[in-house]
Order: C-alpha cells, then structure tokens, then sequence
C-alpha cells in the first residue's frame, strides 16, 4: 500500500517544481528567411518561474507556436553542468549563434517525444536545443539538431566540442 503514498510524494515534488502562469510574446518576423521559414508571426509560450524545492532547479518550459497552432516544447537548459556551460557569456551557444560582446543566450532542451508530428522547423523531429536572446527589443531563435558535447581537458576544466555549423538548422531573427 505505498504506491499512493509513493505517488503522491512524488506528485508533491512536481508541483513544488511547477513553473507559474505562462506568458505569450508574439513574435514578428525581422527578414525575409525568417518569413520563408515559419511565416510572419509566431508565438512564444514561457512560464514565469517559480521556486523549486530545496535542491532541486526549476522546470521552465518554453513553446514555440505556428500560426497554423504547431507547437514545439522545450525545457529550460538549467539542469546540469553541460547546460550551464553552453549558456555562459561568450560560451558555445553564444559563439554559435554569432553573439559578440559577454551576451549569454538561453539554452532550451526539447521536451522528449513532444514534438513528433508537429515541427515546423528543423525536419521532423525538430530542433534537440534551442539559443533563445533578447536584446533591444529583438529576439534571436537559433535551432540546433543536437546538444552542445563537452569534454574535460587535460587541466580537468570542461571545454566544448567544435560544433558543425551543419548542426544549426534554424536562424530566426524577431521583432
């Protein structure tokens, strides 16, 4: 008879980790690939964040959404060490998406098996990771086909694989 009690701990848990009410920014398309690959206006879905229990890192999700109402679903990258190394200012992601001068984008993980069917970017399965900056009123959206891979060099620090520029299959530039 403990796996009500088992189950509702563990539902608990998740809902201590919750993330708030979630806010939409409409996007507009800032240059011509942008409008070719997903259309004048897009939707951006994230959940303003909310404490997590003691120890645990916040579930935030961020959706992506078409006009026509595809929906792609991602989880903030705030998880493990790897994550918090490609979003450093100047780090991988950065570097990746072209950004200069200490800016430290958001990283973004696919929530698994949640975007089979309905990606309208980056083939069928769409993007693994998601670069998400926001600066002077522009968002930049960079889709990745997989994770950013690190290493510990000789001197134990983590440094980043080089990344194939074949592996970004979206740029996506906002108003």
């Amino acid at each position: 008879m403990r796996t009500p009690l088992v189950i509702a701990a563990a539902l608990l848990v998740a809902s201590c980790a919750a993330s708030g009410p979630m806010t939409t920014t409409t996007l507009t398309a800032a240059d011509a690939a942008t409008s070719l690959a997903v259309g004048e206006t897009m939707y951006m879905d994230r959940a303003a964040v909310q404490r997590a229990a003691e120890g645990m890192d916040p579930v935030v999700p961020l959706a992506l959404r078409h006009a026509n109402g595809a929906t792609l679903n991602f989880q903030q990258g705030n998880h493990t060490n790897n994550d918090l190394a490609a979003q450093a200012p100047d780090g991988p992601l950065a570097q990746i998406m072209g950004l200069t001068g200490g800016e430290a984008p958001m990283l973004y993980n696919a929530t698994p098996g949640s975007n089979r069917g309905t990606p309208f970017i980056c083939g069928p399965e769409g993007p693994a990771v998601l670069g998400v900056h926001e600066a002077d009123g522009a968002v930049l959206i960079v889709g990745l086909k997989q994770a950013i891979e690190f290493e510990t060099l000789q001197n134990g620090e983590l440094g980043a694989i080089p990344f194939s520029p074949d592996q970004v299959c979206a740029r996506l530039r906002f108003n």
